[in-house]
């Protein structure tokens, strides 16, 4: 019989998924652990963006930011693996790692398989917004200024009754 793969989900620091799941990919090989991970995955899909000159291009969007999916046989080897990687904070889940079913790992893969076609948000200095991920989640902010080629936002929230500028990027933020 052969080995029980199961559907695993890795907190990461945010930014650091394509780096984590490489580092992975090279320390399974270096530990002789292939047969123990099948498949690690940073969860993203093809997003179209429309530039100020009008030309489209593809941009990679992350589904889940700070999370990676990991196809892999429970062994105390693969938990002594992602305990020892930097920049991982962990297994979903509180004591006992979280799985998730094969059909949700399929969902999410089909979800990756898609390319949304959209236009460049159209950020603006002045523009009232709603911070959608972060810590600030549900603050509203009015935009100060925007770094296009870093998908960047300057923000200016209220925090304990004094106006703070934060960054955040593009896709943290919504219009109000």
């Amino acid at each position: 019989m052969g080995k029980e793969y199961i559907w695993y989900i890795i907190h990461v620091f945010t930014g650091y998924e394509k780096r984590v799941a490489l580092y992975l990919t090279e320390e399974k090989t270096r530990r002789h652990m292939d047969d123990l991970i099948n498949d690690i995955i940073v969860p993203e899909k093809i997003i179209k963006i429309r530039d100020d000159e009008g030309n489209i291009h593809d941009k990679e969007k992350r589904l889940y930011p700070g999370y990676i999916l990991i196809h892999a046989v429970p062994d105390d080897s693969v938990k002594q693996l992602i305990a020892d990687s930097p920049r991982i904070m962990g297994f979903l889940g509180k004591k006992v790692p979280q799985i998730i079913s094969d059909e949700e790992a399929d969902r999410i893969l089909e979800i990756m398989g898609t390319v949304e076609e959209v236009s460049e948000m159209q950020f603006m200095g002045g523009q009232a917004i709603r911070i959608i991920d972060g810590p600030f989640t549900d603050f509203n902010g009015t935009i100060k200024e925007l770094n296009k080629e870093k998908e960047r936002l300057t923000v200016m929230v209220t925090v304990f009754g004094r106006s703070t500028p934060v960054e955040l990027s593009y896709n943290q933020v919504e219009l109000i």
